[in-house]
């Protein structure tokens, strides 16, 4: 059994590169305790039950199996292949983009803007400033009603 990170998903892990990439080889029901060997492309790579690579790099890049020997035999991990990520976008050709169009306001229409816009903004200085003044007549009167 293996456990991955990145996970495996259908025998792959996909990492970009200078990514670290951990396969770890699990066989606790198996006695007497095996030799954990690792290979990589069908050849012999490492031993233990843990293969770290720290950075990625191209060289990493292909197929590793953990193979269980003991007195009783061996057995091996499904493959593990490590691949870059793939892009599942076709590539499309280069379309024009229309800039938004320009929206426009004159005459009548801007006049009305305007002075909507302007009676806007003096109702909400005078109910800022009534706002104020109601609370400075609130705390002269609790100032009054204290002392």
């Amino acid at each position: 059994m293996l456990l991955t990170f990145p996970y495996v998903f259908e025998g792959v892990i996909q990492s970009d590169l200078n990514y670290s990439v951990i396969l770890e080889c699990l066989a606790p029901s198996i006695t007497p305790k095996p030799t954990l060997h690792w290979t990589f492309n069908g050849k012999p790579y490492k031993t233990g039950a843990m293969l770290i690579i720290r950075r990625l790099s191209l060289e990493h890049l292909g197929t590793y199996v953990c193979t269980a020997k003991n007195s009783q035999g061996q057995c091996s991990s499904y493959p593990v292949t490590l691949s870059l990520p793939q892009d599942n976008v076709d590539p499309t050709d280069a379309q024009p983009i229309e800039p938004d169009p320009v929206l426009t306001v004159s005459g009548g229409a801007a006049i009305g803007l305007l002075v909507a816009g302007n009676i806007g903004a003096m109702m909400l200085i005078g109910g800022i400033s009534l706002t104020i003044v109601q609370s400075i007549r609130t705390n002269r009167q609790r100032i009054q009603i204290c002392c």
